[in-house]
């Protein structure tokens, strides 16, 4: 039985934010435990319609994650019809994702971000870039 995350206790550890359409939710998770070297339990995860870009601000969730030691924070959005956007078009939503992904950055200065945008049958990895 894995034992829960505590503070402090030198183990990485990550968290996901992502849409939960059944489409691409577990796409997205393999392309974050891939990008990041994570296992499959070791990051939290928070899910809705709408991924990442649907929260306005940075979530309980997501502060919890990084008090108990989340190094990797990634957020994730995808086209091809999300029904959190509905009728948006992919550039539309992968601009949405590229601004969360900017504005977790800044929120969470001391983790690692990765932006996760999948459409075409592809996860497609991204980094807050700044400018």
């Amino acid at each position: 039985m894995t034992q829960p995350a505590r503070e402090g206790d030198g183990v990485a550890r990550g968290y996901l934010q992502l849409c939960s359409d059944l489409r691409f939710h577990r796409a997205t998770m393999l392309a974050f435990e891939e990008a990041t070297g994570l296992a499959a339990d070791g990051y939290w995860i928070e899910a809705r319609p709408g991924g990442a870009p649907s929260w306005a601000d940075n979530t309980r969730a997501a502060r919890l994650a990084h008090r108990r030691g989340a190094v990797y924070m990634g957020w994730a959005a995808h086209g091809d019809e999300c029904l959190g956007f509905p009728g948006d078009s992919n550039d539309r939503i992968g601009d949405r994702l590229v601004s969360t992904l900017r504005k977790r950055a800044e929120e969470f200065p001391k983790a690692t971000h990765i932006g996760l945008f999948a459409h075409g049958g592809e996860v497609h990895v991204i980094t807050p870039g700044r400018g």
